[in-house]
């Protein structure tokens, strides 16, 4: 079975792989027994006071039986890559029972559930997304400016008018802070502003707004070039059988492969830009309407990677409240608080938001739950549209359960029936207007 060994690293030193993590004794050498396919490794250094640094990790595609080996590095507090030859492959093959002795096997209690939160992630979206580095690191590490003593002395003296100090934006007075190249995530550019096809009337500016159809189609259209020239994979997921899975196109399964992927850094590394991209995809898939009726394969699929996180994020948090014995990752557990924060402060207001998983999951489910393929379509036979149908009416019953499941772990309010009569007109009688008040209607002649 292949195996990852970690040479020469310090003892206490808390080090995890994907949902198992623990503090080494002085005779941890690495892991054996390690399953195929995507892992992720994380760990974080430990000083003389025991306290621990930032947690630091990478990923690791094992495809056959072999060593994955990585020295410490005490000096950078990090691992660095071994190049192995061939004859250290037969050393390490010919002395395997000793070394086996001082690897830890891999915590296969947990692998189910870790592939239930990795199924769609193959070696394109590692090689697309991970950090040109290698590594990924809890704080964003960022360029410092050369100085010297002179030239801050020569700046302070420079001769600069008070009315310059003065600006609109107070963001300009804080120090202008570049990423170390090669250390950031290379996510997929989620638009901040919907996107509307060339020359389009007023309405459909409005439409477009409201509907963001066409923003995922560009993104998904995106995805799909990129992914042209690269080779086919047999995920986990097309194992299962599942017909979604098999229905999916190249640009649909590499966007729900950087949800589950930006889920995993903010849950396992605590990243933030995880976090924020995660929240982007989500509001974005959110936020359509007509795509669901076009792409009811790939809303199946995001109802059964959201199921999948929400569930284990939970579990996280139920195992810090109920002190669960064994090794319970308590930081882990209060990041994914920001799931289920209804509490906005000033300096998280841009992170989560009010209520902000209830309120998206509102809307993606209503409009998944009221959506309707027109009778006639342009272009398309009577098989389609029976195809299609059934196709919707799948995707509706699945999200049927997913609402019964939130509301009966959360609470949050989110039943099939009030859903479907939200978006449902809202008949206002006459009698009902207030016509005297400051809010009555203002009849205007054009």
């Amino acid at each position: 079975m292949p195996c990852l060994i970690l040479r020469g690293v310090p003892e206490n030193t808390e080090l995890g792989i994907d949902m198992k993590f623990w503090r080494i004794g002085k005779n941890f050498r690495g892991i054996k027994e390690i399953p195929v396919g995507f892992h992720y490794v994380y760990y974080s250094a430990v000083n003389a006071e025991n306290e621990f640094g930032q947690r630091t990790g990478f990923g690791i595609w094992i495809s056959q039986s072999e060593f994955i080996v990585k020295q410490w590095n005490a000096e950078e507090e990090d691992f660095i890559d071994v190049q192995l030859t061939a004859d250290d492959v037969e050393r390490y093959n010919a002395n395997f029972e000793e070394i086996s002795l001082y690897l830890g096997p891999y915590p296969s209690e947990c692998h189910r559930d870790w592939i239930s939160l990795t199924s769609l992630i193959t070696p394109y979206t590692l090689e697309r997304l991970l950090p040109l580095c290698g590594r990924v690191q809890s704080c964003t590490q960022f360029l410092s400016e050369p100085s010297c003593s002179q030239q801050r002395l020569a700046k302070s003296q420079s001769a600069v008018e008070p009315e310059q100090l003065v600006t609109s934006n107070p963001e300009d007075l804080l120090p202008k802070l570049d990423v170390v190249p090669g250390t950031e995530f290379r996510f997929t550019t989620i638009p901040k502003n919907p996107l509307m096809p060339p020359n389009c009337a007023p309405s459909e500016v409005t439409i477009h707004s409201m509907d963001r159809s066409y923003t995922l189609e560009s993104v998904l259209t995106g995805l799909a070039a990129e992914c042209n020239s690269v080779p086919p994979y047999q995920s986990p997921s097309k194992k299962s059988g599942q017909k979604w899975v098999d229905a999916l196109s190249p640009g649909e399964a590499e966007l729900l492969a950087e949800l589950q992927f930006s889920y995993v850094m903010f849950l396992l590394n605590h990243v933030m830009d995880g976090w924020n991209q995660w929240r982007r995809i989500l509001q974005l898939v959110a936020n359509c309407e007509r795509a669901v009726g076009v792409r009811p394969h790939f809303y199946m699929g995001l109802i059964t990677v959201l199921y999948h996180q929400l569930f284990s994020a939970s579990q996280s948090r139920r195992k810090k409240s109920d002190d669960v014995c064994g090794p319970v990752d308590t930081s882990t557990a209060e990041l994914v608080d920001l799931f289920f924060s209804d509490i906005t402060s000033s300096s998280s207001t841009h992170l989560s938001g009010p209520a902000f998983l209830p309120t998206v999951m509102r809307s993606l489910l209503r409009n998944i739950l009221c959506c309707r393929i027109p009778s006639h379509p342009l272009n398309a036979n009577e098989d389609a549209i029976l195809i299609g149908q059934a196709d919707l009416t799948a995707l509706q019953k699945r999200a049927e359960g997913f609402c019964h499941s939130l509301e009966q772990r959360f609470q949050w309010g989110l039943k099939p029936a009030a859903l479907r009569k939200e978006s449902e007109p809202v008949e206002l009688l006459v009698d009902d207007i207030d016509w005297d008040g400051d809010e009555a209607p203002v009849i205007v002649q054009m």
